[in-house]
């Protein structure tokens, strides 16, 4: 007799695509002989995501969920709105009918976790940040009762949140995944033109949104300190300027001005990282705080040698020496210092990211990450 499929909601309050939403398209793929996952996502922002879930054929519903920013009109509508959209998210679950709520994207996404308890339905609660402001972890500390179990995304989110969680609760360790066969530096990308202008320098980039966390100002200031050698190398950025986030990014390219910087370059958006992943020599991460840091590991998957902050889970897969280094959050003189090491020894950098495919390998593949998400579903539920 073949066995009935789990039925999960994988719920997220926030649509723009990032690592929580790269991560449940994953799991749904990785899922599908296994587990029905439907993701439910707000309607705002979510074209992009929407585009995403049609090319990994995974089912989505759009909800009117607001979602929650700084500004005070935004905070007050959110609370205006908090007790209708839970009550429509109850309607959703029940009449899908689904075993399991999957609460994806952090301490701060309540309304799915409130909404599955009081359909009751089993709730796993996902936690990917090892930082939140006092007022999240303050809510968080009085509502994390209602969930039944919790994926902390890294070891370092296991240990900021694991004190304010009863013992009795159950927990799974779970480490963002890569598609190792997608992020594969022995496919032919098509050449880009910017990156075609500058074949003959080293190349040291980036992978990420436009934010204050992305820690960007400390990568501008470590090419400062790398002035003399603007002739041979070029910095990039690779990463979507939200509307919200115009004001840091304005903030940035004057720094740029200020420094004289010529040969940093904000790229924007790209619908296919991979091609500007393959080109860049030296891949670097100036985070102020992370906490599985997936962008890091499609790098290594790609064979990059890595320059990073040390945030997240960072220093457990990147070593001194081997296939990287990793320096302190907000040192730019000591980051410029690893990266000129690295542009001056060609070998060395080649050797590292030999080193980061295989570790990306071992740990990121998406199939041992389904395996693992299988596992929490099954506890969680009781089969």
């Amino acid at each position: 007799m073949k066995k009935k499929k789990i039925k999960v909601a994988n719920i997220l309050e926030e649509a723009r695509v990032g690592g929580p939403q790269i991560r449940l398209l994953l799991l749904a793929k990785a899922l599908r002989n296994k587990v029905n996952v439907t993701a439910i996502l707000p309607k705002k922002n979510s074209s992009n995501f929407i585009k995403k879930c049609k090319k990994f054929n995974v089912n989505y519903i759009l909800s009117n969920l607001s979602n929650l920013s700084r500004s005070p009109l935004n905070i007050i509508s959110y609370l205006v709105l908090f007790p209708f959209e839970i009550i429509m998210l109850m309607l959703v679950f029940k009449k899908n009918k689904f075993d399991l709520v999957h609460v994806s994207g952090g301490a701060w996404q309540y309304k799915g976790v409130i909404a599955a308890k009081l359909s009751g339905i089993k709730v796993i609660w996902e936690l990917n940040d090892s930082y939140a402001p006092f007022i999240i972890k303050f809510i968080f500390n009085y509502l994390n009762f209602f969930a039944d179990s919790f994926i902390y995304g890294s070891i370092s989110t296991e240990k900021y949140y694991k004190k304010l969680i009863s013992n009795n609760k159950k927990n799974f360790l779970i480490q963002s995944p890569v598609d190792i066969n997608f992020f594969n530096p022995s496919i032919s990308y098509p050449s880009k033109n910017f990156l075609k202008k500058n074949k003959n320098k080293v190349v040291v980039g980036a992978v990420t949104n436009i934010n204050p966390i992305k820690g960007l100002d400390t990568f501008l200031l470590s090419a400062k300190e790398l002035l003399h050698h603007q002739k041979n190398i070029t910095f990039v950025v690779i990463g979507e300027i939200h509307q919200t986030q115009k004001k840091y990014y304005n903030q940035l390219i004057n720094l740029q001005k200020k420094l004289n910087i010529r040969n940093f370059f904000f790229l924007g958006k790209q619908e296919d990282v991979r091609p500007f992943i393959k080109l860049i020599d030296i891949y670097v991460c100036s985070s102020i705080s992370e906490s599985s840091p997936l962008s890091v590991w499609e790098a290594m998957s790609m064979k990059k040698a890595i320059v990073s902050t040390n945030v997240g889970d960072v220093k457990k897969y990147i070593k001194n020496g081997r296939n990287g280094f990793v320096v302190n959050v907000n040192d730019s003189k000591i980051m410029a210092k690893k990266i000129k090491l690295l542009v001056q020894e060609p070998k060395l950098r080649n050797l590292f990211g030999k080193r980061s495919r295989i570790i990306a390998k071992n740990n990121f593949d998406v199939k041992l990450f389904g395996k693992k998400n299988f596992m929490a579903y099954r506890k969680t539920v009781n089969i």
